[in-house]
């Protein structure tokens, strides 16, 4: 099974593995676009995609996460499903703990809202996905 990446994003400078996905929670429910950063040791969800899916932000549970060199309050989101299309279109849905950025002042809040929403490293480990990544060919996908 194979989820495919793209190998950019709107930018011939810059090169990123990034696809659609769907982010479910209890209630609520969005299609976004994740950056998968194999630099980022934990999967982040971007302060826009957080507000669109009415993810609680008032806990006293925060922790300093760093992200592009600037530091922000996060705190962790325990149950937010990722559903993704394989390459034969079919559903293939994953659960794991999230990190949220929580801006705490009107400047951090318009940087947050720049941020994507990142898989890091966490979630191919703990998914057990394997990266494959040739991206001369622009060919790129996650598989277990």
């Amino acid at each position: 099974m194979k989820i495919p990446l793209l190998t950019y994003l709107h930018s011939a400078k810059m090169t990123y593995l990034n696809n659609a996905v769907v982010l479910r929670t209890q209630h609520n429910r969005i299609t976004t676009v994740f950056i998968l950063d194999t630099g980022s040791p934990k999967t982040v969800i971007g302060y826009f995609d957080a507000s669109r899916l009415q993810i609680p932000l008032n806990s006293s549970e925060n922790e300093t996460i760093s992200i592009g060199g600037r530091k922000f309050w996060g705190r962790i989101f325990q149950k937010l499903k990722f559903v993704f299309k394989n390459e034969e279109g079919e559903r293939v849905v994953e659960e794991m703990p999230v990190y949220v950025i929580k801006p705490t002042s009107p400047k951090e809040l318009d940087e947050a809202n720049k941020f994507p929403t990142i898989i890091g490293t966490d979630f191919l480990k703990l998914k057990k996905y394997k990266l494959y990544c040739d991206i001369a060919n622009d060919d790129a996908y996650l598989e277990k």
